[in-house]
């Protein structure tokens, strides 16, 4: 017990300094994501907690588990022109640009143990959902800092999980997460006929929603020794984010606004041909309709509004995810991955701040076995599926470049991009 709880104390520090690189995770342990993160049916590491808690039932021995994902983004968007709704063209017009975003650290860390008879439990820290995004914001060189030039928004957890063997073939697993959630933008405002200096200033909002809770719940069933399959629901996340939203330099309010993280379906099998080849494969269901929209309240006025108001319209995505896995020796094994990953966003709600496109993920990676020890390793590559073209459908970033009168402008742009991931994950069996 004593041993649980300092371990709790690790994942505690540990989660409060995580950060993510897309709104939805591109992997948790370095094992699991080098197979395209189809392991619900696999789920034999701590990671287990988030995959499928009932594959933690497969864990003998206590094993501790720390890790990290570095992603380098790169995002560009081409042929930026905007027309602000007095019909001006927002200058520079027609410029192409790349994001500016820091390379992210996504740590994770687990242990997991049998506990008594056909009881196991673990406990893991983890990103399930986040973004942090940077633009140049010198409107004279990124018009689109108008829009937005930086946000961020994500959920740490910690997750605590038993698991019960209910007979020689099924298993089945609950966990309860408890997260931090944050968010927050900036941009600058575009008047540039106001007589009183806001054109250019910048609006700035941060906040954090410090309590929330889901729950995770999976099923595991081996009819033979080769071939399991595997089901995991991760619960909604409803949040009430409080924070500010400020006019840098003029003024400053207390906000409020909710922002909640969609539940997710995932189901998948895994195939063992012989001793050294595994099969695997997942469909994720993600339910992103349940972001339509969300406003921001103002405790009072500022810029002469009570509140702001941020359409979505999100849509639901299904992943498919394919993983191999070939046992090369007793130290060695080598694993690939592959995913398709569409994106929640339609046009007319794509902006800055969340400019996603369809995605395909490619990942290698590699095992080593040295006794106790085990090292994880994994490589990604995230490309954006084609080029994505917005026409002047965007009410978000129509809105961003109103007239005297306050009507919307048209904004055209192309945008597309690719990501770089290194992984690794160190393990110890006690």
């Amino acid at each position: 017990m004593r041993k649980i709880l300092l371990t709790s104390s690790l994942l505690l520090s540990l989660c409060g300094v995580a950060n993510a690189g897309n709104v939805d995770t591109f992997g948790i342990g370095a094992k699991a994501t080098a197979l395209g993160g189809a392991f619900s049916a696999y789920a034999d590491d701590v990671y287990a907690v988030y995959y499928n808690p009932a594959g933690l039932t497969q864990i003998e021995s206590p094993t501790l588990s720390v890790g990290f994902e570095i992603l380098n983004p790169t995002l560009k968007i081409h042929d930026f022109k905007a027309v602000d709704g007095d019909g001006t063209p927002v200058q520079p017009y027609g410029v192409t640009f790349k994001d500016t975003s820091d390379n992210l650290l996504v740590p994770h860390a687990g242990f997991a143990m049998h506990l008594f008879k056909n009881v196991y439990f673990g406990i893991a820290a983890y990103v399930p959902y986040g973004l942090h995004i940077k633009w140049n914001d010198n409107v004279s060189q990124n018009p689109g800092a108008y829009n937005g030039f930086e946000s961020y928004y994500l959920r740490a957890v910690v997750t605590p999980t038993v698991a019960v063997k209910l007979t020689d073939k099924l298993a089945a697993g609950f966990g309860i997460s408890f997260g931090r959630s944050e968010a927050g933008t900036q941009r600058r405002l575009y008047y540039p006929t106001a007589p009183n200096g806001l054109n250019g200033k910048v609006i700035k909002g941060e906040m954090t929603d410090d309590f929330n809770v889901s729950f995770n719940v999976g099923f595991l069933y081996k009819p033979y020794d080769n071939l399991s399959f595997g089901l995991t629901y991760r619960s909604r996340t409803y949040t009430d984010f409080e924070g500010t939203v400020e006019v840098v330099g003029i003024d400053k309010v207390h906000a409020s606004t909710k922002i909640d993280h969609p539940d997710q379906l995932q189901m998948g099998v895994k195939y063992q041909p012989n001793k050294r080849l595994t099969l695997t494969a997942d469909v994720v269901w993600t339910n992103w309709s349940s972001v339509k929209d969300y406003t921001i309240k103002f405790s009072r006025p500022l810029l002469g509004k009570t509140e702001e108001y941020f359409p979505r319209d999100w849509k639901d995505t299904r992943q498919v995810r394919f993983g191999i896995e070939y046992k090369w020796n007793e130290i060695v094994t080598l694993r690939g991955g592959y995913f398709y990953d569409p994106s929640p966003i339609p046009d007319h709600t794509f902006d800055m701040l969340w400019p996603d496109a369809d995605k395909k993920t490619y990942s290698l990676g590699m095992g080593l076995h040295f006794g106790r020890w085990t090292v994880d390793t994994v490589l990604q590559y995230i490309i954006a599926e084609y080029k994505r073209e917005i026409g002047g459908e965007s009410v978000n970033l129509n809105d961003s470049y109103p007239g005297v009168a306050g009507n919307p402008g048209t904004v055209s742009l192309a945008a597309d991009g690719h990501l770089w991931g290194y992984g690794l994950t160190v393990s110890y069996r006690f």
